[in-house]
């Protein structure tokens, strides 16, 4: 059932935490193609064309600004953070972005500005946007799941719907064309495999946002926020984290057969917090009594 697993984890996994429980979901589109993300990306950085500058202003939790001249269309908080301090921007889950005259909107750290404007970041600590940080992390660790499967079971498995149910505790993937069930020790060593492949690889979770004026070039009707994680590409409804190793504890629970589908699901802690491995088995049994 499993591809070959390299560099097999033995060790436990290490300490790490939990967020608040709020309602978020999505569902994937038909699959869209690592091809497709990067042809979209080209035309939204304006390739072959001069790039235009832009000044962006950070402002941190103290108030404090500071001010950066960056690349339109490309540069992202991220690289602004990198100039501030790298501890900062490896913590920082979500940007809180202001362009002018508009509300502020959530971003994801990797999602390129498209103007001049000023921005601060959340991070797991941060209880003013703790609800939107939790339903960043769990669609998150939903398109980790997701990527992992395709890459790590030997059959042709097409994604057919991701689930981010933050008030169940629990994320899903539902897989069809899957050949056999998937075993206990199945999911073991697929969660081995994530530990080893993705989490451990600091892999970006890489957006765009798919301008209305341009979906109708690649079949759809309007706007559309993509994420890349790997080769693995789908349609988001929200923002996602910035890298993969903001995500600490990590195992897949349950992998129940439906009619046509199997729905594999899963429960993980970022890295940022702290769980003692008491707590941590309470949460993999709550969340497994709740797939279904």
């Amino acid at each position: 059932m499993l591809r070959t697993l390299q560099r097999v984890l033995r060790a436990q996994i290490r300490n790490v935490a939990t967020a608040k429980e709020t309602a978020v979901s999505l569902s994937s589109k038909s699959e869209i193609t690592s091809e497709l993300f990067d042809d979209v990306l080209n035309r939204v950085n304006q390739h072959d064309r001069t790039i235009e500058k832009i000044l962006i202003t950070f402002q941190d939790k103290n108030g404090d600004k500071k001010e950066f001249l960056m690349n339109k269309n490309i540069s992202t908080p991220y690289h602004c953070l990198k100039h501030v301090n790298m501890l900062l921007a490896k913590k920082a889950v979500l940007a809180i972005v202001s362009y002018p005259n508009k509300d502020a909107q959530i971003e994801s750290m990797n999602e390129p500005f498209l103007d001049e404007c000023q921005f601060e970041v959340a991070d797991f600590q941060t209880e003013q946007y703790a609800q939107l940080v939790n339903q960043t992390y769990w669609r998150s660790c939903s398109i980790l799941l997701a990527a992992a499967l395709k890459k790590g079971l030997k059959d042709n498995i097409a994604i057919s719907r991701l689930h981010a149910e933050v008030p169940q505790s629990f994320f899903a993937a539902d897989i069809e064309n899957l050949t056999s069930e998937l075993s206990p020790t199945d999911l073991i060593d697929l969660s081995i495999f994530i530990r080893e492949d993705f989490i451990g690889q600091n892999i970006p979770f890489e957006t765009v946002t798919l301008p209305s004026d341009m979906a109708a070039d690649y079949g759809f009707d309007s706007s559309l926020r993509l994420c890349r994680l790997r080769d693995y590409v789908t349609a988001v409804d929200g923002p996602v984290i910035s890298r993969s190793d903001q995500i600490g504890r990590f195992r897949i629970v349950k992998a129940v057969s439906k009619e046509g589908f199997t729905r594999v699901g899963g429960v993980s802690l970022p890295s940022a917090l702290k769980c003692s491995s008491f707590a941590w088995e309470a949460i993999v049994e709550n969340a497994s009594d709740k797939i279904t």
